[in-house]
C-alpha cells in the first residue's frame, strides 16, 4: 500500500522540487512538452494520482512556479473546491499510514509464486525468487499442558506499539475524510476512494492487535492448564479461535467495501465473462501486485498467504486432545481463512477479563 499510494501522489511533488533549479533555464532549453504518467500496475485506484497529474504539468508550464507546498495547497482548492478541511494534513496522514502498512510486515523470498526471470535490464541467471510479505507465525500449544514454544506478543512488541500509535492517527484520518466528504464541492468520489484505502490501513492495524489478543489468549490457556483449570484453558483456546474468525470477517468486509467503491469506475475483475475465461498466469518478469489474483483480493494478498487457517487446524487438534484428556467436549471447527466472502456471522470477541 505504501508503494501504491506514495508512488502515485507525493513522488511527483518530490520530483518537481528536485528539478526546480533547471526551470530557470527553461527558455533556453529545446523542450517541446512534458508527459506525466500514472501507472496503475502497483494496484491502487487512479483517483489517488490527481495531485501528481496536476502539479507536474503546472511546474512544466511555469518554471518560476511556487514551492511544492504551495502547489499542493492550490491543488486542494481547485480540485475539491471550497469546503476543504485540513486537506494537507489528510494527505500527510494517508502517506504516513501507507508507509506503516508496508513496514508493518516483513518482506522476503516467496514460495507462493514462480521465480522472476528478469526485468527491463536483462534476464536473471538463475531466476530470482519472487518476494512477498509475511508476519511471524503464532505459536501452537502442546496438547499435554498447552505449553507455548515462544511469546508472539513479546517478540512483536515494537510492531504492536507502532500499530497502536498508527491506529490513533487512523482515527484522525477517518475524521478528516468524513468531514471533507460532507464539505467539498467537487470530486467527492475521490474522497470515498480514500476512505476505502484508509479502511484497508485500519484493517491491517486491527489485525495486528487481534493477533496480539490471540497470543494473550494462548498464554492464558497455558496458565490455566498449569493451574489444573482445564475448563478455563479450553475456553481460552476457543477465544483465540474466535478472534481469528473476527480477523477473517473484518478483512472480508473491508475488501468488499473497497471493491464496491472501486467498481463504480472500474470494470469488474472476474475469472470469466462474455464467454471468455481469464488465463490466470502470473507474470514472471514484471512483479505487479494486481496480477497475483484474478479478483480484487490482491488488496489483501499477503493476508491470504499468512497461514492462519493451518494454525487454526493445529489449535483445534491440540484443544480437542487436551479436552478429551480432561473429559470435556471436543469441537468440530475449521477456519476457512482463504474464503473472502463478506458474510458476517460472528460478533467481535471481547477481551478476556481473566487476562
Amino acid at each position: 500500500m505504501q508503494e501504491m499510494w506514495e508512488h502515485t501522489t507525493f513522488t511527483s511533488l518530490d520530483n518537481v522540487s528536485s528539478t526546480r533549479p533547471d526551470f530557470a533555464k527553461a527558455n533556453q532549453a529545446d523542450v517541446i512538452g512534458q508527459f506525466v504518467a500514472g501507472w496503475a500496475d502497483p494496484g491502487l485506484h487512479p483517483e489517488t494520482m490527481w495531485l501528481g497529474y496536476a502539479t507536474g504539468p503546472a511546474a512544466a508550464w511555469n518554471g518560476a512556479t511556487s514551492s511544492p507546498a504551495e502547489a499542493q495547497s492550490s491543488f486542494y482548492q481547485l480540485f475539491y473546491g471550497p469546503g476543504t478541511i485540513d486537506m494537507g494534513r489528510l494527505y500527510q496522514l494517508m502517506s504516513e499510514q501507507a508507509q506503516f502498512w508496508e513496514d508493518s510486515w516483513e518482506t522476503g523470498p516467496s514460495a507462493a509464486r514462480s521465480p522472476i526471470l528478469g526485468n527491463s535490464y536483462g534476464i536473471f541467471n538463475p531466476p530470482r525468487p519472487a518476494h512477498d510479505q509475511f508476519l511471524p507465525l503464532l505459536p501452537v500449544p502442546s496438547a499435554a499442558l498447552l505449553h507455548l514454544g515462544h511469546n508472539w506478543g513479546l517478540e512483536n512488541a515494537k510492531r504492536l506499539e507502532l500499530a497502536g500509535k498508527c491506529l490513533a492517527q487512523n482515527d484522525q484520518l477517518l475524521d478528516l475524510l468524513h468531514a471533507n466528504l460532507e464539505g467539498v464541492q467537487f470530486n467527492r468520489y475521490n474522497v470515498r476512494v480514500y476512505l476505502s484505502i484508509a479502511a484497508l490501513y485500519r484493517q491491517n492495524l486491527i489485525m495486528l492487535q487481534d493477533l496480539a489478543r490471540i497470543s494473550d489468549a494462548l498464554k492464558t490457556a497455558e496458565a490455566n492448564a498449569g493451574r489444573g483449570e482445564a475448563e478455563k484453558a479450553v475456553a481460552s483456546l476457543d477465544r483465540a479461535i474466535s478472534i481469528a474468525e473476527n480477523i477473517r470477517q473484518q478483512r472480508n468486509r473491508v475488501l468488499q467495501e473497497a471493491t464496491d467503491t472501486w467498481y463504480e469506475t472500474w470494470f469488474p475483475r472476474v475469472a470469466e465473462a462474455n464467454g471468455r475465461k481469464f488465463l490466470d498466469r502470473v507474470d514472471d518478469v514484471k512483479d505487479h501486485q494486481p496480477v497475483r489474483t484474478v479478483d480484487m483480493s490482491y488488496l489483501v494478498y499477503r493476508e491470504l498467504l499468512y497461514p492462519l487457517g493451518g494454525w487454526a487446524d493445529q489449535i483445534i487438534a491440540a484443544r480437542n486432545e487436551y479436552a478429551s484428556a480432561h473429559k470435556l467436549p471436543t469441537r468440530n471447527y475449521r477456519l476457512n481463512w482463504k474464503d473472502t466472502s463478506a458474510n458476517l456471522t460472528a460478533a467481535r470477541t471481547p477481551d478476556d477479563s481473566d487476562n
